[in-house]
């Protein structure tokens, strides 16, 4: 219990020693009621109750709405990537994997030259680029496929669901990618630390931050900052702060929000650097606040 709302119940119990238990009930729902609706400073301005909607309700029924126009995405990189990727495994009508599963190379080095989503380490020259493994957004990418149910692997070959097109031409296209991108696919998937959700649980504050802070530059760790103040249990059992910073910004910044185009780096290369938020961001997330 936060310390303050156990103060005040503590205070009632203490001021009202003979009152009635159903009164003195009252008396503390009221006191839980206003905590609850009260803007906390490490909540950047949230009450614990808009903050509590945001980590366990869904969108629509906490304060973001995503997509409110019902576009198609048809001008989100990752969108056009998946849109790309899905007419190439039509037209071949199925894509024989390599031997451990992967897609060929050379259909990986097809997509990556396009250029809807680079890779820092393969830009940078760090990583050569050979197979899937070596594009992060590729393989988020392929696993989606899967989960959304635009692709179906047997016998090691990918091959078109009976209702991808229809699905990739749907309306609501782009919410469907964007809800597993964001809910259902494991952040963690591509980092050696420790599997725990950091950056992927209570991310709908992140989005929140972004849209309290990102219409100018702005450090990307000063994000993590703000996110381990409003969910200081992540540093319990940590040995160094620093490295929940690279987790949080990694997997936030890095492998998710840049795929839809909503955040750009000042900064390119591996170093932490400053974000902004894009045109594409404010177009597809809402926040409503009374």
């Amino acid at each position: 219990m936060d310390p303050k709302l156990k103060s005040s119940i503590e205070k009632i119990l203490q001021n009202n020693p003979n009152v009635p238990f159903d009164e003195l009930n009252k008396k503390i729902q009221i006191a839980i009621d206003e905590y609850n609706n009260t803007a906390v400073n490490d909540f950047q301005g949230l009450s614990p109750q808009q903050m509590s909607d945001l980590v366990y309700k869904d969108w629509g029924e906490n304060i973001i709405s995503i997509n409110p126009q019902k576009l198609d995405g048809s001008d989100v990189p990752f969108i056009q990537q998946i849109r790309y990727f899905i007419n190439l495994v039509n037209d071949a009508k199925e894509i024989k994997l390599t031997k451990a599963g992967y897609l060929p190379p050379s259909i990986v080095k097809d997509i990556y030259s396009q250029r809807f989503i680079s890779d820092m380490m393969i830009e940078l020259g760090t990583t050569k680029l050979t197979k899937e493994t070596d594009v992060d957004n590729i393989v988020i990418m392929k696993i989606i496929c899967i989960k959304v149910g635009l692709i179906k692997k047997q016998h090691n070959k990918i091959s078109l669901t009976h209702n991808a097109i229809k699905k990739m031409s749907s309306n609501d296209f782009f919410n469907k990618i964007f809800e597993i991108a964001f809910k259902k696919f494991n952040w963690a998937y591509f980092d050696p630390f420790d599997d725990e959700p950091i950056g992927q649980f209570g991310n709908n504050y992140t989005l929140y931050l972004l849209h309290k802070y990102g219409d100018k530059w702005k450090k990307d760790d000063s994000y993590a900052d703000l996110y381990f103040k409003a969910f200081p249990e992540f540093k319990l059992n940590d040995d160094g702060y620093r490295s929940l910073e690279i987790i949080y910004i990694v997997r936030t910044f890095r492998n998710i929000l840049r795929l839809f185009g909503f955040i750009e780096y000042e900064n390119k290369k591996i170093e932490k650097g400053n974000i902004r938020t894009t045109d594409l961001f404010r177009k597809y997330i809402k926040i409503n606040q009374t």
